[in-house]
C-alpha cells in the first residue's frame, strides 16, 4: 500500500492523569511501537502501512513528547515502562511484539528486564541503554549539565539562557533541546540497562545502522552478546534513524522475524 493512500488517525486517551496521543491501526496480533528521544509516534509512519497488513499496530507519544502531556515529576526509564503497562491496560491489549527505537528501546529493555512488560517477541532498533562513562564527550556533558544548573542560580534570565546555550552547544548534546525534559534526560541517560538486557528471555531482533553515531554499532554488538539468542541485523551506510532511511528493509526484517 502506498504511503499517500494510507490514512493516519490519531486519538487521545487519559492514562494515569496524563493526556496521551496514540494511534491504533490494523487487526491481528498486537505490535506496540515506542519512539526515541525528542521524537513521536510519527517516526514510524513509513513502517505502519506494511506492518498493519498482518498486525494490529499501536503506537503512542510517550509522556513529554509529541502530543502527550509532560509528567509532573522527574521520571526514570522504569516510570516510562510502568506508564506503557498502564497504557496497555487502558486499551485492554497485551502486546505480542514490543518494538523500540533508541529511547523507546530503553523502555522495552527496562520493561522486559524488570517484568513490568511482557511480550512474545521484541525488536530493538538502534536502542539506547548502555553506559558511556568512559567517553570524554560524555564526561564533558555531565560537567556542563552541572554548570548549567549552577548558572541558573547566579545569573539573570537573559544572560543565563545565553551562557547555558553556549555551554550545551559546545558538548553537542541533546540537553539543550530537552527543555522541560532536561531532568528526565539526565536521569534516563544515567541508567545502565545491561543487567536488564541479560534478563530478556524472549526472541529479540536487533536492527542497527552501520554508521549510527548516536547509539553506535558497538552498542548493537554488545546487546547481541547480552541478550541470549538475539539476532543482530546490520544495514550498511545508514545511521541512527535506520527505520526511516531504510524503511523497506526494516519492515522486511521485522516481518521475516515474526513469520
Amino acid at each position: 500500500m502506498k504511503r499517500a493512500q494510507f490514512v493516519f488517525d490519531s486519538m487521545k486517551i487519559i492514562v494515569e492523569n496524563l493526556a496521551v496521543e496514540y494511534e491504533d491501526t490494523g487487526v491481528g496480533p498486537v505490535m506496540l511501537l515506542l519512539h526515541g528521544w525528542k521524537d513521536s509516534l510519527r517516526t514510524f509512519d513509513a513502517l505502519v502501512p506494511v506492518l498493519s497488513e498482518t498486525n494490529r499496530i499501536v503506537r503512542l507519544d510517550l509522556p513529554g513528547f509529541g502530543g502527550s502531556e509532560l509528567p509532573s515529576e522527574t521520571w526514570g526509564v522504569g516510570e516510562y515502562a510502568l506508564f506503557v503497562k498502564h497504557f496497555c491496560e487502558k486499551l485492554s491489549i497485551q502486546p505480542d511484539v514490543l518494538v523500540g527505537h533508541s529511547f523507546g528501546g530503553r523502555v522495552v529493555i527496562k520493561g522486559l528486564g524488570e517484568g513490568i512488560l511482557t511480550s512474545r517477541k521484541a525488536v530493538l532498533i538502534a536502542s539506547a541503554g548502555l553506559p558511556k562513562h568512559k567517553s570524554l564527550r560524555n564526561r564533558a556533558f555531565l560537567v556542563v549539565a552541572k554548570l548549567g544548573k549552577l548558572i541558573s542560580w547566579i545569573l539573570p534570565g537573559g544572560a543565563r539562557r545565553e551562557v547555558r546555550r553556549k555551554l550545551y552547544t559546545k558538548t553537542g548534546s541533546d540537553y539543550l533541546g530537552a527543555g522541560a525534559l532536561r531532568d528526565i534526560f539526565l536521569k534516563t541517560r544515567a541508567e545502565d540497562l545491561r543487567n536488564n538486557a541479560r534478563r530478556i528471555a524472549i526472541p529479540t531482533l536487533l536492527i542497527w545502522g552501520e554508521n549510527d553515531h548516536v547509539t553506535p554499532l558497538s552498542d548493537g554488538k554488545q546487546f547481541n552478546t547480552l541478550i541470549q539468542g538475539s539476532v543482530l541485523s546490520i544495514l550498511p551506510k545508514v545511521g541512527h534513524f535506520v527505520h526511516k532511511e531504510e524503511s523497506v528493509a526494516v519492515t522486511g526484517l521485522i516481518k521475516e522475524f515474526l513469520s
